[in-house]
């Protein structure tokens, strides 16, 4: 978990308009209220978990995922995961997606050599709508640590789903309910469980994290 220059002083500026219109912080409220605004997350079942394994680390969690595959990581910041993504798991082709200009200036830099081989190809634009931009059944597995909000997980969710490879992975960073960094609220394990129950997802892995920013590794159940 990275949080990054921009993304703080985004976080900052909209505590700020929160300030200004007279709401209050979340730490501000009664616990009922923040029980109310904060509802739980649907539960799995055994079904969703019983095949999960658990690591330590997500860069532990690069040497379980397929070698040499068509891949992508949503949400690149300084490219240094995907610098890892590229040395674990040398992969045939990795798509860089972020919405900001000056992230993608700073990859065109940093991965100039493997854009130049046509391992690297970047895209500048909304997330879910690059990834629905791209071919069906194409990736073999995607990242995505982009927006955190419930609405922004699931676009991006949804989105991947049709363009993953029968029994393709969709890893997800930061799952956690609550940000201690940012001290805001996220919508990540909410969008999981949502997406999991919906379309019978399972958990493939589970990454730790010291923060709590996990990562989980997402494949659709075989129909038995």
């Amino acid at each position: 978990m990275d949080i990054g220059r921009p993304k703080l002083i985004a976080r900052a500026r909209r505590r700020l308009a929160r300030l200004v219109r007279g709401e209050p912080l979340p730490w501000e409220r009664s616990e009922e209220a923040r029980l109310a605004m904060w509802p739980a997350a649907k539960p799995l079942s055994e079904r969703h978990l019983e095949h999960c394994r658990v690591v330590e680390s997500r860069y532990k969690l690069l040497e379980f995922l397929p070698k040499h595959a068509v891949c992508a990581e949503v949400g690149i910041l300084y490219g240094d995961f995907s610098d890892w993504i590229l040395r674990v798991t040398k992969p045939k082709k990795l798509h860089l997606i972020d919405i900001a200009q000056t992230v993608i200036d700073v990859a065109k830099e940093r991965f100039r050599s493997e854009i130049t081989a046509q391992c690297v190809q970047l895209h500048l634009g909304d997330s879910a709508d690059v990834l629905t931009s791209m071919p069906d059944k194409y990736f073999d597995w995607l990242y995505i640590d982009g927006g955190h909000s419930y609405a922004q997980v699931k676009a991006d969710l949804e989105a991947a789903r049709p363009k993953l490879v029968p029994q393709g992975l969709i890893v997800l960073n930061d799952y956690t309910f609550f940000s201690p960094n940012e001290f805001i609220k996220y919508g990540v394990v909410e969008a999981i469980h949502d997406f999991c129950l919906e379309h019978d997802f399972e958990w493939v892995f589970f990454a730790l994290e010291g923060r709590l920013y996990n990562d989980v590794a997402l494949r659709e159940i075989i129909p038995q």
